[in-house]
């Protein structure tokens, strides 16, 4: 099992908890008890093929998490 980075939707802290893949969605806060966990990316975001030249970085404006759609105005 992974020890993974989340950030509560509801209160904002930032914790870690040791889960599977299939248990992400039912990560609860430590602070605050919500269930609106989401997964924390840390990091540059990468376009293009992972391992490859043909990626770019963004230069860490958006936080890594948007996993190359574009939404953080990288022109990606």
């Amino acid at each position: 099992m992974p020890m993974l980075k989340f950030k509560c939707g509801a209160c904002r802290h930032v914790f870690e908890e040791l889960t599977t893949a299939a248990r992400m969605n039912q990560v609860e806060c430590p602070s605050c008890g919500a269930k609106q966990a989401e997964r924390a990316y840390e990091g540059k975001c990468l376009f293009g093929q992972v391992g490859s030249s043909a990626g770019r970085s963004c230069g860490g404006s958006c936080g890594g998490s948007c996993g190359g759609c574009g939404s953080c105005g990288c022109g990606a």
